[in-house]
């Protein structure tokens, strides 16, 4: 008797053993290299935001020369001890007060800040609005903005009103108003200067609200 047989039958029977059915696997689909990487800002928010800090880059470089000029002298005649008149001279600059060079240098480096994020921005090199970086830089802008008003305003205040006669510190503004007047609105160009940036990070928060 042979029992050798072929694969697949028994001697007497006569059937065939199923085959494994073949499965085709389909190739992953090809990466999409055009579709990596952030998406850039529409195009009315980086023009919105490039006006943005053109306004904060004028309006500080105006705030910095209008400080950094603030000066005037004053004669005052005064009848002394003796009743003879003397003539007294003071000179009010900007320079003296430490809080008002601090204001100019900020005011500075905010303009070279802005004009260089300007200049980016406009030729496409960071991503608008969008770059965290960016925006990080742009609210320690604000923020520093912020501290160098107040300590201007401050001194401002002071030369108004007066504040302590014990110290020395009386009112000057009835004397040289011009000094006051240059020092006042050198502070009102830095607040709007700072209020540009507050809405620019507004704008960068809109922006990433719609996209998620």
């Amino acid at each position: 008797m042979d029992y050798h047989t072929k694969p697949g039958s028994i001697p007497g029977l006569n059937f065939e053993v199923p085959q494994a059915p073949t499965v085709s696997v389909a190739p992953p689909p090809a990466r999409r290299w055009s579709n990596i990487g952030p998406t850039p800002p529409p195009r009315y928010l980086r023009l919105t935001g490039n006006v943005l800090r053109g306004v904060a880059s004028l309006l500080t470089l105006i705030a910095a020369i209008v400080m950094g000029t603030a000066a005037q002298t004053k004669r005052v005649v005064v009848i002394d001890d003796s009743g003879s008149p003397v003539t007294l001279s003071g000179t009010a600059k900007s320079h003296y007060s430490s809080a008002l060079v601090y204001f100019i240098v900020i005011n500075v480096v905010i303009l070279l800040y802005s004009a260089s994020t300007l200049a980016l921005s406009a030729w496409n090199v960071v991503g608008g609005s969008f770059n965290l970086p960016l925006t990080i830089a742009d609210l320690l802008a604000a923020m520093i903005l912020v501290s160098c008003n107040s300590a201007a305003s401050a001194i401002s205040v002071v030369a108004e009103n007066g504040s302590n006669r014990h110290f020395g510190w009386d009112k000057i503004c009835e004397f040289v108003g011009k000094y006051c007047a240059q020092v006042a609105a050198a502070v009102a160009l830095s607040t709007f200067a700072s209020v540009a940036y507050v809405l620019l990070i507004l704008l960068t928060l809109v922006a990433l609200h719609k996209r998620l």
